[in-house]
This record gives structure tokens, C-alpha cells and sequence, in this order.
């Protein structure tokens, strides 16, 4: 018997199956090979919102629309729209993922296995969040062709969630009238359901001293760039404990090795579930460059801004406990945890609808050695369709 006969054969005991396959393998697979060799990074989500917004049409949307996102952010796209009749009078659910990856895919070569598709290595996957994509098609194709109960679906795909969940930040909520749904945008293993998320700070700080020859009267400069080291020197930075990280990410300034330098710019974030630490940490930050500044009588221009609140649901809520017994009706036990970043479903939440993140079976996210692992990602497909059933129930 050849190899991948055996591995099919057996991936449905391994995953813990005791019920029907629902998802269509071969169809959701295909798919997600066509979705990444569509290039959508750097702002370019329009080739991917036209081929999915014939997609939505094409599996029986009632309504698809396309809004303007890009007229206020930039670049090309814009947010996908769409509702689907359900088989039971209820409210909506949302379902949502985004078409932008975090680098560009131009060029990719893919490499596919038997348990596994990746890339040679020169570019990302984009299975972050393509396949997050490819799952929603799938459970709503698997749901109207197998006639499976389900509430009425409400679908968001949106732009530019790489660049701060932007898309959703703009995206005209008043058109849903889903009070609960699914991100299907995380990192993790089927049975993994992320409840959690923090409160996320961008500050950008600005030294500014006073340039001069560096060589000649460096003692008439005030040095930017030995400013912001000193700040940065007197701030801990990296994971501060379990609920807290800080991170500068990005430092600017200078414009020659002959000349002291005026200006350095600091970026970077704070991030924490604990919304009394990550405000007392960015008080603590202030307070530190502004002291640097005056011992050296030079200025700081300090900016900070909240990306997104942070998210702690109950496994009491609706949402949850259908995707609860999705997971256990594979035979697998449902783990609830947190994650350390963000997802639209942040920016949903504060729109009052409670939205838990899915994984979406990749691996190693925002690197060229992205993969999608084929068996978590069939999983995730059968956990989805069956939690949106339980939704009808």
C-alpha cells in the first residue's frame, strides 16, 4: 500500500473522529493554493477582494458588497461584505478573516507534501490569513450543500489587518446585526479556541537635540540618538511576566557620521491583559524620556496611541460553548487559552459583538517558513461547520 494511502487511512483516527466528514478535503485544499498565489501584501487587496467577491456570489450570497476602504487608507480594495440565508430563525453570526498577508507574496513557489503545503523559502505562505479564508468558503459550501441546520452568516473579510486591523477599524459595523461570531485568523491546534487577548499601545517618541560638527565643536551639539539609548537603556524591555510584553521596534535618526545628530525617532508598543500595567508602563515610559530630555536640555515630542482594548471571554458565553462541544464532538478536548497579539475580532468586540478566534492550522506566521498543516487544517474545517450547527440548535 503506497504511503499517502495509509496516511489517509488513518488521519481520521489520529484526529479523533467519530462522526461524519463534513468538509470537502480535495475542494477547501484547492482552494487555499489558489487564494495564495494572489499577491496581497503591501496594500494591494484589490486582485484578492474581486476573486473572492465571485466566490461569494458564485456559493449563493444574498447580498455582496465592496466598500471604500481604500479611500480612506490607502492602497487598493476594500472590505468584503456578505450575508447567507440561515435554516433557523436566529441572529446572524459573524464570520470573519482578512485578505492582507504581512508581506508580499510575488514569485511564491510552493511546496506541497503529504501533510503539509509550504514554500521554497523565498517569500511567506500567506496562510495567515488565507486560510482562514478558505475556511469560511468551505463551511458555508458544506452547509448549504449538505442542508446541515445553521443561523443566518454575516461575512467580513477585511484589508489592511496587518497594518492595525485598519480595515476593521473603518469598516461601516452598523450594517451587522450579528451580536456574536467566529475570527478565524489564530495561530494553534484544533481544540485550541483563544478566549483572550491584551490592550495594545503604539507610542512613537521623538529626541530632539541640536545638530553640530562632530569633529569640530561637538561640545555645541546635544546628541538625539545618545538621548534615546539612554531612555531605552533605563526601560525594561521584552516579556515583563506572563500577562506583559514591551518592544521597541523601530529607531531612526541621524544624518551623517560627521554630524551630531538633532533628531531620533523610537517606535514601538506596550502590551498586556492587565489594562492598569500596560497604562502604568506607558506613564513609567513618558516619564523616562522626558527626564532624559532635560538632563541633556534637549526636547521630546511623545505620542502614544491604543491600537485595540483587550478581550477575555467566558467559556459561559454562546459562542463559546459551541465551539466547545465542536472540538469534543472530534473526540478532542477543547483548550482554552490566550494569545499575545490582536485580531479584528478586537475591534468587533468593541462594537458589542463577542467573537472568539479560531485557529486556522498554519505554523511559524510572518515567516518564510510559514506552513499550513494539512490535518489541523481539515480539522479546523469540520470544528467550524459543526459550530455553526450547534449555533442552531
Amino acid at each position: 500500500m503506497k504511503r499517502w494511502m495509509v496516511i489517509w487511512i488513518i488521519l481520521p483516527l489520529l484526529l479523533g473522529f467519530n462522526q461524519q466528514q463534513l468538509v470537502n478535503r480535495e475542494r477547501i485544499t484547492e482552494l487555499f493554493l489558489h487564494l495564495v498565489q494572489i499577491d496581497s501584501g503591501s496594500e494591494n487587496e484589490a486582485e484578492i477582494a474581486h476573486f473572492v467577491v465571485d466566490l461569494l456570489k458564485r456559493i449563493g450570497a444574498d447580498e455582496v458588497l465592496v466598500d471604500n476602504a481604500s479611500e480612506k487608507l490607502g492602497g487598493t480594495g476594500g472590505n468584503i461584505f456578505a450575508r447567507f440565508k440561515g435554516t433557523v430563525l436566529a441572529l446572524p453570526v459573524l464570520l470573519s478573516a482578512h485578505l492582507d498577508t504581512v508581506a508580499p507574496t510575488k514569485g511564491i513557489r510552493i511546496v506541497r507534501t503529504e501533510t503539509e503545503i509550504k514554500t521554497d523559502g523565498t517569500t511567506i505562505l500567506g496562510a495567515d490569513n488565507k486560510a482562514g479564508i478558505a475556511l469560511i468558503i468551505e463551511a458555508i459550501q458544506t452547509l448549504r450543500e449538505r442542508n446541515l441546520p445553521h443561523p443566518p452568516i454575516e461575512v467580513v473579510f477585511t484589508v489592511r489587518e496587518e497594518k492595525g486591523l485598519l480595515g476593521a477599524k473603518v469598516f461601516d459595523k452598523t450594517k451587522l446585526k450579528a451580536r456574536s461570531g467566529f475570527i478565524v485568523d489564530g495561530a494553534g491546534k484544533p481544540g485550541d479556541l483563544i478566549v483572550g487577548s491584551p490592550t495594545h499601545f503604539r507610542f512613537e517618541v521623538t529626541f530632539i537635540g541640536k545638530a553640530a560638527h562632530a569633529g569640530v565643536e561637538p561640545e555645541k551639539g546635544i546628541n538625539a540618538i545618545v538621548m534615546a539609548s539612554e531612555a531605552i537603556s533605563a526601560m525594561k524591555w521584552g516579556r515583563l511576566d506572563e500577562d506583559t510584553t514591551a518592544n521597541v521596534g523601530v529607531i531612526e535618526g541621524g544624518q551623517a557620521m560627521n554630524i551630531v545628530p538633532d533628531r531620533c525617532k523610537v517606535v514601538g508598543e506596550f502590551r498586556s491583559h492587565d489594562l492598569k500595567m500596560v497604562e502604568n508602563l506607558l506613564a513609567e515610559w513618558k516619564g523616562i524620556c522626558e527626564g532624559i530630555a532635560q538632563k541633556f536640555g534637549g526636547k521630546v515630542e511623545f505620542l502614544a496611541e491604543k491600537s485595540f482594548d483587550a478581550v477575555q471571554l467566558s467559556p459561559d458565553e454562546p459562542i463559546v460553548k459551541a465551539a466547545m462541544k465542536a472540538v469534543q464532538s472530534l473526540g478532542l478536548k477543547p483548550n482554552l487559552k490566550r494569545m499575545g497579539g490582536g485580531t479584528d475580532g478586537n475591534v468587533f468586540i468593541a462594537h458589542g459583538i463577542r467573537c472568539l478566534v479560531l485557529p486556522t492550522g498554519g505554523e511559524n506566521y510572518h515567516s518564510p517558513s510559514e506552513s499550513l498543516v494539512l490535518a489541523d487544517f481539515y480539522a479546523m474545517g469540520e470544528i467550524l461547520v459543526r459550530a455553526l450547527m450547534e449555533l442552531a440548535k
